[in-house]
């Protein structure tokens, strides 16, 4: 994997397909950038950029304590020393807060908003306990997390491995403060600064994330909201081939193009 240094002592390793609009992903905890094993298709129409945030994968380690804003921080930093001034941002659970993070206090470096599985806010009992059960297994059933996840967003053995492999190389100090983060963030009261294109994708059926839809309906008039029928919330790996066309057909639609097919 490409590295890119994005301060004097730290590098973030990731993956880097096609050309054109960029669009950067951004994994939830532990998980790494192997989550989007399905989307380095889209390479065939776009730019794609799967970075390891730091602690994860095959990144550098983090000497202090990550937060969401930290994040959001990080990768304003690796789209400076990539020249990308501006980017299409596309979030998957726990990664969409740091994308909402982005949009709200950087709008001007966000193209377009893309949000799979989105939370603005823990405030309901399974949501929470989602969140502290994560917590726990982190300190206490590492590697039954692990494999419990990869079997969640795959039945495919080949790739359970890939994302099993990729999720071991995470510090479990920062894959422990990553869930904390997400489980004490709030960015409710500011979701009317997303000004920018938005795209919300959800899965109808035991998406414990889709109950937070009423938010972004009320505060993002403006967006647009896919729901997979009968899907949970693992959507960029168990509906990929949909998934991806979703956001393919959002990006050519809304992007701000120049006549050489890039970002203006």
């Amino acid at each position: 994997m490409p590295s890119s240094k994005i301060n004097d002592n730290k590098f973030l390793c990731y993956e880097e397909y096609g050309q054109g609009i960029p669009i950067i992903f951004i994994h939830p905890p532990g998980m790494g950038s192997k989550v989007f094993y399905y989307q380095h298709d889209l390479s065939n129409h776009m730019r794609t950029l799967f970075p390891d945030l730091s602690g994860h994968g095959e990144s550098d380690k983090v000497e202090q304590e990550v937060s969401i804003s930290y994040y959001a921080n990080e990768l304003l930093h690796f789209m400076d020393a990539l020249n990308i001034n501006k980017a299409v941002i596309c979030g998957y659970s726990a990664g969409c807060l740091i994308a909402q993070h982005i949009g709200i206090y950087h709008p001007k470096r966000v193209e377009l908003m893309i949000l799979s599985g989105a939370y603005p806010v823990v405030n309901d009992f399974s949501s929470k306990t989602l969140h502290k059960t994560g917590i726990y297994m982190v300190n206490r059933h590492l590697h039954l997390l692990i494999k419990v996840i990869a079997r969640s967003h795959t039945k495919d053995k080949a790739l359970r491995e890939i994302l099993i492999n990729h999720m071991k190389k995470a510090n479990k100090k920062v894959w422990y403060q990553y869930y904390l983060a997400s489980l004490q963030y709030n960015c409710l009261e500011k979701l009317d600064s997303l000004t920018m294109p938005l795209l919300f994708i959800y899965g109808a059926k035991g998406d414990w994330t889709s109950r937070y839809l009423t938010y972004y309906k009320s505060k993002c008039k403006h967006a647009e909201f896919f729901l997979f029928e009968k899907q949970s919330h693992q959507l960029p790996t168990k509906q990929w081939k949909a998934f991806n066309e979703l956001i393919t057909r959002f990006v050519l639609n809304n992007a701000n193009l120049n006549k050489n097919g890039l970002l203006e």
